[in-house]
C-alpha cells in the first residue's frame, strides 16, 4: 500500500501495520482491526469452495473466527462446488393448480388436478402424490 492510498483513508483509518496472509498484504488500522479487501475475501471463498483450503486453514492463517470465514464463503462463494451452502437453489416455483369451488363436494375418480406451467397444461388424477406433483413442476421448468 503506497502513501498516496494511505492519504486517501480518513484519519481514524490510517494504516498502523500490515498483516500478511496467503500472499496478500492486509492493512491494519490504528485500532488493530484488519481491513480485509474484497478481492481477498472473494479469493478465500473460491479456494474454500474448490477444496484447496478448509475453513480451519483460513481461520488459523487469518486469525479470524469461524463466523467470519463462513460469512466470506456465503457472501462471495457463489461457485459450482456442491459442498457450498450458497449453491442451493432458493428460487421458488409457482404453478397454477385448480381446486374445487365447493369444499363440501366429495371427490370422485373422475376429478383431476390441472397444472398449467410455461404453456403446458397437465391433468393428473385427484389422488396424485403431492411430492410427485412438485417433481412434475420442476421437470416442466427444465430443472432436476
Amino acid at each position: 500500500m503506497n502513501s498516496q492510498t494511505q492519504g486517501a483513508l480518513s484519519s481514524d483509518q490510517k494504516i498502523e501495520n500490515v498483516f500478511h496472509a496467503f500472499g496478500y498484504s492486509v492493512p491494519v488500522g490504528k485500532d488493530g482491526r484488519r481491513m480485509w479487501p474484497t478481492k481477498f475475501k472473494r479469493e478465500m471463498a473460491r479456494q474454500m469452495n474448490s477444496g484447496k483450503l478448509t475453513i480451519g486453514d483460513v481461520r488459523k492463517s487469518c486469525q479470524v473466527s469461524d463466523k467470519t470465514v463462513y460469512k466470506w464463503r456465503q457472501e462471495f462463494g457463489k461457485g459450482d462446488n456442491k459442498k457450498s451452502p450458497s449453491n442451493k437453489s432458493t428460487e421458488q416455483a409457482f404453478s397454477e393448480i385448480k381446486v374445487m369451488d365447493d369444499p363440501t363436494k366429495s371427490l370422485t375418480a373422475t376429478d383431476q388436478i390441472t397444472l398449467k406451467r410455461g404453456g403446458v397444461e397437465l391433468q393428473c388424477p385427484f389422488n396424485y402424490p403431492v411430492h410427485q406433483l412438485a417433481q412434475l413442476i420442476r421437470s416442466i421448468d427444465g430443472k432436476p
